[in-house]
């Protein structure tokens, strides 16, 4: 979380130079040429050792980066030509909310009354982070609907997109976790292309800074290679619905790197509510899985 929450002002930057395709293509593209060879060989040892099933779940695989890499990257680099990092992280604020209700109407998990109140809190912390919070101004109106509506609405399309996924991700979570998130960021790519050749059809590519390469860098290797990893490997020891919960750090982390690259002031509003999603955050991780629990009382 800490990773994707740094990615709201890295991506505002970076947007300057790359269309939004073109930039999700070259982000999931570097993620997927780090984690694919390691997948690759993981998976020829693990099939040698019989420790894998012959066939990969190619379906959900694909759903998964077809959802959660090319849908997701796009709707969240799109909104962001419309909307300022802030709000966008404000919005995805309801990422928690989303993916519970997708897990239990989708996964059948139970929704237990320790989980509501991690919830509550933590998107009451989010809140109050962004009580204060005066965002950008917004485009002007596309097609008749203002440019901060649209905005909003690609990033709650985002939202709905990232809990579909997550409720994905739980059916494969019993897989190695380096072949599921090497393979997902590679369909993702490949999914993306299409999009990215035709933004840059005709447009000279831009030239970028040291400072841009490197931010695109990050962008492809830690928040969309290792990030999707860590994320994946955590699905394995706990509920959609609790990771979902965790997701309310990524605009408390967003805040934070305002203020260190922005040199944005740290309000009261944000000390406090990040301390609320803290413990919103700390009530839901600390409830044992259904799973888990199972498993130790067998």
């Amino acid at each position: 979380m800490t990773l994707w929450g740094s990615t709201f002002v890295v991506t505002k930057d970076v947007m300057a130079a790359f269309p939004p395709l073109t930039l999700a293509f070259i982000r999931v593209a570097i993620g997927s040429a780090l984690l694919l060879p390691l997948a690759i060989v993981r998976r020829r040892r693990a099939a040698a050792g019989a420790s894998l099933p012959r066939s990969l779940p190619w379906g959900t695989l694909i759903s998964m980066g077809l959802v959660g890499v090319a849908c997701y990257y796009f709707l969240f680099n799109l909104s962001l030509l419309y909307i300022s990092a802030s709000q966008g992280a404000l919005v995805q604020s309801s990422i928690p909310a989303m993916t519970a209700l997708v897990a239990v109407l989708w996964l059948g998990e139970r929704a237990s009354g320790k989980r509501i109140v991690g919830i509550v809190l933590s998107v009451v912390g989010v809140l109050i982070v962004f009580a204060g919070d005066k965002p950008g101004a917004a485009h002007a109106s596309i097609g008749g609907l203002d440019g901060k509506w649209l905005g909003n609405l690609l990033m709650f399309a985002s939202v709905f997109a990232w809990g579909v996924y997550t409720s994905l991700a739980k059916r494969v979570a019993n897989l190695d976790q380096v072949v599921v998130t090497g393979c997902i960021t590679a369909i993702g790519a490949l999914l993306l292309l299409p999009g990215a050749m035709y933004e840059l059809a005709g447009r000279e590519l831009p030239r970028l800074t040291l400072a841009g390469v490197l931010e695109i860098l990050y962008l492809g290797a830690f928040a969309s290679g290792l990030a999707y990893l860590l994320y994946n490997q955590a699905l394995k020891d706990m509920d959609a619905s609790q990771a979902g919960v965790f997701a309310n750090l990524i605009p408390v982390i967003g805040v934070i790197t305002g203020i260190v690259f922005l040199g944005e002031p740290l309000s009261l509003w944000a000390i406090c509510g990040g301390l609320v999603v803290m413990l919103g955050v700390w009530v839901t991780g600390s409830e044992r899985p259904a799973t888990a629990a199972a498993v130790q009382s067998a």
